[in-house]
């Protein structure tokens, strides 16, 4: 009934209709059958009683007869006197006659009948060719969203698009632009999108990757800061606290540093020997909307990242496809997006972020705008 009646309000008018419908044919139904009850009998002559009993009242009880304590304590008024009372009080409700009601369920099951018929005809009549694009498809390769393949260019734009060619079922896109050559000419075929940026390249993985050591005094103040992370998250929001990883290993992150080709500042070197980043819905997130990464997720995230502005990636907010990023030369974090080429240090450092968040876990302050709530044992930040 669903897949053959489409549109909601058609589908709640016809079960309106349906269950009126049923409703008044169980009234005409208890009429009728109120009507044809019998009527009663005529009362049966009463036995004749017996000589050991004069009153009449049968063979005596195990428990015996009751007294008339026992009748005065048993004969309470809250057992359903005074409903009875209130009911007979209130003027009775004049029902519909037998014919009446026939009436408005012919009408009712016809009316549902007719909106069916309608859905069926509509459907029927109206029902979209096989083959033909409907939805977003049908509006692919227009001015607005082309549909294009990675290497194609946008029509009337010089520029190479990142997105996909016009596939199988894909509309063309209408050139604005002028045509250099003859009428009738074949147009040149497209070259290949240009390869990134070779510093933002993701280099080849180093045979034998170099592990730098952090130094104690990074590793103990990083630690520092996540333990009173992680004991705010335990007692206040635990799935998020579920959602932290454990450490990645020292040769996992030196191959991270080798394969962006840059220092990773050992601050959050640090941090990824605590927690490599967090999984699922509930992930630990920095201010405003940032879940942090593992050190494979800074890898996959760097040519992205490095064309806002060259900052290494550790957390992305997937509602606007920004990343906060630190910086190798200087160790300062901020925020980039692909509106802006650069990016500003926000945080002097990832420990100083840390140590903020931290903070205003324990206080209830403010990080770069936002404060700490929790939804559903969920961190979200406001």
């Amino acid at each position: 009934m669903r897949r053959l009646i489409t549109s909601r309000p058609v589908r709640l008018a016809l079960a309106v209709a349906l269950v009126a419908g049923v409703a008044a044919g169980l009234v005409v139904v208890a009429r009728r059958r109120r009507a044809a009850v019998p009527a009663p009998a005529a009362p049966r002559p009463a036995p004749p009683r017996d000589a050991g009993d004069p009153a009449g009242r049968g063979p005596e009880p195990v428990l015996g007869w009751p007294t008339s304590e026992d009748l005065e304590r048993y004969d309470r008024p809250e057992a359903g006197a005074p409903i009875a009372r209130l009911l007979d009080g209130l003027p009775r409700i004049e029902r519909p006659r037998g014919r009446k009601a026939r009436r408005w369920t012919a009408a009712l099951v016809a009316l549902g009948l007719l909106a069916l018929g309608a859905q069926m005809l509509d459907n029927a009549v109206f029902r979209p060719e096989a083959g033909t694009p409907s939805g977003r498809a049908a509006y692919a390769g227009n001015d607005v969203e082309p549909c294009l393949a990675a290497g194609c260019q946008v029509a009337g734009s010089s520029a190479p698009s990142d997105q996909s060619c016009p596939a199988p079922g894909c509309a063309a896109v209408p050139d604005s632009a002028p045509s250099a050559g003859p009428a009738g000419a074949e147009a040149t075929p497209q070259g290949p999108a240009p390869s990134p940026s070779p510093t933002c390249a993701v280099r080849k993985e180093a045979a034998a990757p170099v592990v730098r050591p952090v130094s104690r005094r990074v590793t103990a103040a990083v630690n520092r800061q996540w333990r009173r992370i992680e004991r705010w998250l335990k007692a206040h929001a635990p799935r998020t606290y579920a959602s932290l990883n454990g450490p990645a290993g020292r040769r996992l992150v030196a191959t991270a540093e080798a394969r962006l080709g840059t220092r990773i500042p050992d601050s959050l070197r640090a941090s990824l020997l605590r927690h490599n980043g967090a999984r699922g819905l509930a992930a630990f997130r920095f201010s405003s909307n940032y879940a942090i990464m593992g050190a494979r997720g800074l890898v996959s995230s760097w040519p992205d990242a490095c064309e806002m502005g060259g900052g290494i990636p550790f957390a992305y907010d997937s509602d606007f496809g920004g990343y906060l990023v630190t910086s190798s030369a200087t160790g300062g974090v901020g925020s980039a997006d692909s509106e802006l080429p650069y990016f500003e240090d926000e945080w002097s450092s990832y420990y100083a972020l840390l140590k903020a968040t931290a903070d205003a876990l324990a206080e209830g302050g403010p990080v770069g705008g936002s404060v700490p709530v929790v939804r559903e044992g969920v961190l979200e930040w406001r």
